[in-house]
C-alpha cells in the first residue's frame, strides 16, 4: 500500500519541484572535491570545444567559408608564426599592425601543425585555463559559486564559437585582462602590475586597468614599486623590437589610437559612420580616455573594491571605445558572473545583452542573411543603445549588491571560528 502510494505521488507530480531539483543539483556539486570540480570543468571544456571543432570537421567549416568566406585572420596568424620560427624580427621582417606578444602566444598552435584545427584545438585551451584561474582564486571565498563562474565562463557563447569556427585570439586576450585581477584578489599585486604591462604589448586592452590596480594599492611605496615592475617588464619586452625595427615598432599604437575617421567597430560612434556621420577618430580616442578618467574618480571617490572597480572601468570603456568587437565583451561578461551565478535575473540580462549585441554586429557588418542594406545600421544602432542601458543598469545593480567576493576568504573565517558560509 506504501508502494502504491508513492508510485501515486510521483505521477501526480508530487515530487517534481523545480526548488527540489536545484537544491538536489546543489548539495551534488558542493559534495564534489577540489580536484572532481577541476577534473569537471577540463571534461566540460574538452566535451563543449571538441564538439564545435568535430562539427567544423564535419562540414562546418566548408559551409561557413562558402556562406561567409574564409577565415579572415588565420592566414595572418600562420604568416606571422612562420616569421618568428624561421628566426625573424616582426616589424622589422614582417610589417604588421598588432602588438607583438599575440604572434608569440600563438606560436604553438602553429607547432601543431598550423591548421586551422590546430588553432581551434590551442585556442580553446584558454578558456579553460581562465576557467581554472577562476576557480582556483574564487574558492577562498566560496568553493560552489567559483565553481559556477568558471563552468558559466567556460561556456560562455563569447568564447566557444570565437575560439573554434572563429578561430579568432579573443580567448588569449580576455585571458590576459582578467588575470591580473585575479591575481590581484590572490594577493600577488606585484605580479598583477608585471602581467598588465605583458598585457598591453599582447593586445593593449589590459592597460585600461592597471589605473585601477594602482587605485587599490594601500601605499605611495607600493604603488610606485609596482610601476616600476611594470616599467621594466615594458622595457624587457619592447627593447628587442626598439632596436630591430624603431620607427615600424612604434607605429602599432596607431591602430587603437584611431588615426582615421571612423572604425569597424562595434559602437555608437562606428554605427554613426556608417550612416554618414563621419567622426574623426582622435575624437573618439579622446571621449574614450575622458571616460576612463571618469572611471577612475568614481573608483576613489566610491571607495570600490578591485573587482567592482574593474567592472566599472570595463563598463564605461566599452560603452565608448569606437574599435569595439562583440567578443570584447566577455570581459564584461565574467565581472557580471559573480552576481549572476546567485540570480536567475541576472542571467537573463546577460543573456539579452549577448542577443542584443550579436544582433548589433550582424546588421552593422550586413552579415544577417537576406537583409544586407545600407540601411542595416539605423537597425543595429537602437540595439546598441539599448545595450548600454543595459549594461549601464546591471552595473548600478551589482555596485550596490553584494556578492560571495564580499565574503571574507575561509582562512580569515576558520580563524575567527565563523566555519563555512551559509548557502545564499
Amino acid at each position: 500500500m506504501r508502494f502504491k502510494l508513492a508510485g501515486r505521488k510521483r505521477a501526480e507530480g508530487a515530487d517534481v519541484d523545480p526548488r527540489r531539483w536545484s537544491e538536489r543539483a546543489e548539495a551534488r556539486l558542493r559534495s564534489l572535491t577540489y580536484r572532481q570540480k577541476i577534473a569537471a570543468l577540463v571534461l566540460a571544456a574538452m566535451v563543449l570545444y571538441g564538439g564545435f571543432i568535430a562539427l567544423d570537421g564535419l562540414g562546418v567549416r566548408s559551409w561557413l567559408d562558402s556562406s561567409f568566406g574564409e577565415t579572415p585572420d588565420l592566414k595572418y596568424y600562420q604568416e606571422r608564426t612562420k616569421v618568428i620560427l624561421n628566426g625573424g624580427m616582426l616589424y622589422r621582417d614582417l610589417d604588421i599592425e598588432s602588438p607583438p606578444l599575440i604572434n608569440y602566444f600563438l606560436v604553438p598552435a602553429q607547432l601543431l601543425g598550423g591548421e586551422w584545427w590546430s588553432y581551434e584545438i590551442y585556442l580553446s585551451l584558454f578558456p579553460l585555463l581562465t576557467g581554472l584561474v577562476i576557480y582556483t582564486v574564487m574558492r577562498r571565498w566560496d568553493d560552489y559559486y567559483a565553481f559556477l563562474v568558471a563552468l558559466i565562463y567556460i561556456a560562455n557563447p563569447y568564447l566557444l564559437p570565437d575560439a573554434t569556427w572563429g578561430i579568432q585570439d579573443e580567448p588569449i586576450v580576455a585571458f590576459i585582462y582578467i588575470l591580473p585581477i585575479l591575481l590581484f584578489l590572490h594577493g600577488y599585486r606585484r605580479t598583477a602590475g608585471a602581467v598588465t604591462a605583458a598585457g598591453f604589448w599582447t593586445k593593449f586592452l589590459p592597460i585600461v586597468l592597471y589605473p585601477v590596480l594602482l587605485i587599490k594599492l594601500d601605499s605611495v611605496k607600493e604603488k610606485l614599486i609596482n610601476i616600476g615592475v611594470a616599467v621594466a617588464t615594458s622595457l624587457l619586452i619592447a627593447a628587442p623590437f626598439l632596436l630591430a625595427a624603431p620607427m615600424e615598432f612604434l607605429h602599432f599604437p596607431s591602430y587603437y589610437l584611431l588615426e582615421r575617421e571612423g572604425s569597424a567597430g562595434l559602437s555608437v560612434i562606428s554605427l554613426l559612420s556608417k550612416g554618414g556621420l563621419h567622426i574623426d577618430g582622435l575624437i573618439g580616442a579622446g571621449l574614450t580616455v575622458a571616460v576612463l578618467l571618469l572611471s577612475y574618480y568614481l573608483i576613489h571617490r566610491w571607495k570600490l573594491d578591485i573587482w567592482r572597480g574593474a567592472m566599472l572601468t570595463t563598463v564605461m570603456f566599452l560603452c565608448t571605445y569606437p574599435m569595439a568587437h562583440l567578443n570584447y565583451f566577455v570581459m564584461l561578461f565574467v565581472f557580471f558572473l559573480v552576481w549572476a551565478v546567485r540570480d536567475k535575473w541576472l542571467i537573463v540580462r546577460l543573456a539579452l545583452m549577448y542577443v542584443l549585441l550579436l544582433f548589433s554586429e550582424g546588421f552593422s557588418l550586413n552579415s544577417v542573411p537576406g537583409m544586407a542594406t545600407e540601411w542595416n545600421w539605423l537597425i543595429a544602432l537602437p540595439m546598441m543603445l539599448a545595450n548600454i542601458v543595459l549594461m549601464a543598469d546591471t552595473t548600478r545593480i551589482c555596485l550596490k549588491t553584494k556578492c560571495f567576493l564580499d565574503r571574507e576568504p575561509q582562512g580569515e573565517r576558520d580563524k575567527k571560528g565563523e566555519g563555512a558560509p551559509e548557502s545564499a
